[in-house]
């Protein structure tokens, strides 16, 4: 894992989806919204993410609330039943986890301690975020995946 730091973050334009449900359905949803965004003929421009809105901990896995997101610059004359958002920037805590996705919640634990340990405040309502720099699919092992996580915070 990466050292924490703060990161800006501009907004950016992105077809989405949600979904309800447990949060290790990302992974499908995504391939799924990737899948549709290519046999449309238009390319993704940055890296797909997904946005969380509760925590596992504290809410029952089928109510828990993702967004997943894949960003564009184009606007599209048809979205397929996916949702065209702005989805906002700011101030986020950030650090890359190298590795399988069912070894994040460690980088979640290390990266609100550090805003903790900072004197920042976790902006809860704005939901954390995981933007997959490498995906499955792009490397053989989960061992190689790269999953940069960010949490909205304020000084």
């Amino acid at each position: 894992m990466s050292e924490p730091k703060i990161r800006e973050v501009a907004p950016v334009n992105a077809i989405t989806t949600s979904f309800k449900g447990p949060y290790n359905q990302t992974s499908q949803v995504m391939d799924d919204l990737i899948a549709w965004l290519l046999q449309t003929g238009y390319p993704y421009s940055g890296d797909p993410f997904a946005i969380y809105y509760d925590d596992p901990a504290k809410v029952e896995e089928s109510n828990l609330r993702a967004l997943v997101c894949l960003p564009v610059e184009e606007k599209l004359e048809d979205y397929g039943g996916y949702e065209p958002r702005e989805i906002e920037g700011g101030s986020f805590a950030s650090l890359l986890h190298e590795g399988a996705y069912e070894n994040i919640p460690q980088a979640y634990e290390e990266l609100f301690e550090w805003i903790k340990d900072n004197d920042y405040e976790y902006i809860e309502e704005s939901g954390t975020r995981e933007i997959f720099r490498v995906i499955l699919g792009e490397v053989e092992s989960p061992d190689e995946l790269v999953t940069e996580v960010m949490v909205p915070v304020r000084a």
